[in-house]
C-alpha cells in the first residue's frame, strides 16, 4: 500500500508539471503571437531548464530566436528539435533551412531542405524552398562561370591582338564576329535561365515575392 501511496503522488507531480510546461508554451505562445519574441523565448527558455529535450520549447525557441534574427542560436535549437523525440522534426529541419538561408548558407540551406522533404515528400513548401535555393545556387554558379569564361575569352582576344598585328583587317573583324556571338550566347543563356526561374516562382504562389522563401511557424 505504501508503494501505491508513492506511485499516485508521483502521477500527481508528473501531472502537475506537464500542466505547469502547457501553460508556459500557451503564455509563450501568446507572447510570440503579439510579436513579443524576447518574451516568448523567456517562456521557452524556463520549460528547458527543466526539460532540455522538449522537442515543442526547443521548437518554439528556435521560431523566436528566428524572429529575433539570431539565426546561430536559432539554427542550433532547430537542430536540438530535429534530434528530439516528436512529431516536430520535419518542421524543424524545414526551418532549419530558413535559418541557414536568411544567414546566407545556401549550401546548408539546401541540405536542410532535402531531409525535410525527404521525411515528407508531400511537404509542397519545403519542396518550394528547396527548388529555389538549388535555382539560385545555379545562377550564381553559371553567371561566375560566365564570367570567367569572358575573362579568359578576353584575355586571349588581348593576346591574339598583340600576336596579329600584321593580320589582314577582314581575318581580325571575323574573329571579332565569332567572339561577339560566344558573348551574345552567354548573354542569351543567362536572361532564359533567369526567365525560367521568374516564372516558376510566379506559378507557385501569386503572393509570394519573388526571392522569398516559405516560412512556417507552428
Amino acid at each position: 500500500m505504501k508503494h501505491f501511496g508513492v506511485f499516485l503522488a508521483f502521477l500527481f507531480l508528473a501531472a502537475a508539471a506537464q500542466a505547469g510546461v502547457r501553460g508556459q508554451l500557451r503564455q509563450g505562445g501568446k507572447f510570440y503571437n503579439d510579436q513579443k519574441y524576447g518574451s516568448a523565448l523567456n517562456s521557452y527558455q524556463e520549460i528547458l531548464k527543466e526539460d532540455p529535450n522538449n522537442q515543442q520549447a526547443l521548437f518554439n525557441a528556435g521560431n523566436a530566436y528566428y524572429r529575433l534574427n539570431d539565426y546561430t542560436l536559432a539554427e542550433e535549437t532547430y537542430k536540438q528539435a530535429a534530434q528530439a523525440q516528436g512529431n516536430l522534426g520535419q518542421s524543424a529541419l524545414f526551418n532549419l533551412g530558413n535559418a541557414y538561408y536568411r544567414a546566407g548558407d545556401r549550401q546548408k540551406a539546401i541540405e536542410s531542405y532535402k531531409a525535410a522533404v525527404l521525411k515528407n515528400p508531400k511537404d509542397k513548401e519545403a519542396i518550394h524552398n528547396l527548388q529555389l535555393a538549388m535555382q539560385q545556387e545555379q545562377q550564381q554558379n553559371n553567371n561566375q562561370n560566365n564570367n570567367n569564361n569572358q575573362n579568359q575569352s578576353s584575355d586571349n582576344q588581348n593576346q591574339q591582338n598583340q600576336d596579329n598585328k600584321g593580320q589582314a583587317p577582314q581575318e581580325e573583324q571575323q574573329e571579332n564576329d565569332e567572339e561577339q556571338n560566344r558573348l551574345d550566347k552567354s548573354a542569351a543563356d543567362r536572361v532564359m535561365s533567369m526567365a525560367k526561374e521568374n516564372e516558376y516562382r510566379r506559378s507557385a504562389s501569386s503572393n509570394r515575392q519573388p526571392d522569398q522563401t516559405v516560412e512556417k511557424d507552428w
